[in-house]
């Protein structure tokens, strides 16, 4: 047994506190109240946990223990009023410590997809495994693992429409490999999220092309014939009369006098 006030839940874990505010978390307390904590919570130094996160190791300054397994049993016990809680002290637990957090709230109370995803990758890139391997490691499929982790690439206005159930899960993994710009089209367009697809372009009617034909001049008998072969009946009749108002300038001319 150690003091509870000896105890700090643990910074990384990434299951906010709020997440405790519902109905089974007050039940738990009931619980704990009734009976006490039944299975004891994983915890080791906190000079360990500092070594191995120095980042972290302003919050858990003044502490004697980090809690790696039991976060939630621990919150609920200080509500509960427990001055002591059964733990088990165990540092090597410190560097595997993300692989425990998934696999424990995985089967507990589900982190939010978000830090389901950044406890991924940040477990990934401390330990070297391929997103198959830690699948594997922590009872899910490959396809699952990917899909959490392609939500680390939605950018601020839709990670934050995830977090407030505005977008769903479904949508945010296929918008998350997209690139910025296109996101940014979507969270423009607001709910519903959905993905930009462009139209299809409407096809242009082509300006009708002008046929141009041509006579033979070669003789005038040769350019009757061909004009009997080029034009219609009726284009002949509007032709004949077009000429026929129009004539040559050059046929009323006056010719040119004779030089004395």
């Amino acid at each position: 047994m150690l003091p509870v006030a000896d105890i700090v839940s643990n910074p990384l874990n990434q299951r906010a506190a709020a997440d405790d505010e519902d109905a089974e978390f007050y039940e738990l307390v009931a619980t704990i109240r009734g009976h006490g904590v039944l299975q004891p919570i994983v915890v080791c130094s906190a000079a360990a946990f500092a070594d191995r996160y120095p980042d972290e190791r302003e919050a858990v300054d003044g502490a004697s223990w980090v809690a790696l397994i039991g976060n939630r049993r621990l919150r609920a016990a200080t509500v509960a009023g427990l001055t002591r809680i059964p733990a088990m002290v165990n540092d090597d637990r410190v560097a595997s410590m993300y692989e425990v957090m998934l696999v424990e709230n995985s089967h507990r109370k589900a982190l939010g997809p978000l830090h389901e995803a950044e406890a991924m990758q940040r477990l990934i890139t401390e330990s070297g495994i391929s997103q198959r391997a830690l699948a594997t490691r922590i009872g899910r499929t490959p396809m699952y693992v990917s899909q959490r982790i392609a939500l680390l690439g939605l950018i601020p206005p839709l990670r934050e429409a995830l977090e407030l159930g505005t977008l769903k899960v479904e949508q945010a993994r296929q918008f998350g490999p997209l690139p910025e710009h296109e996101q940014q089209a979507i969270a423009a367009a607001g709910s519903p999220y959905r993905k930009r697809t462009p139209g299809p372009v409407e096809a242009r009617p082509e300006p009708p092309r002008r046929t141009r034909r041509s006579i033979a001049v070669s003789s005038p008998a040769r350019a009757a014939a061909s004009i009997r072969e080029v034009f219609t009946e009726t284009e002949r009749a509007e032709l004949i009369r077009l000429l026929s108002e129009n004539p040559d300038p050059g046929d009323n001319a006056t010719p040119d006098a004779p030089a004395p």
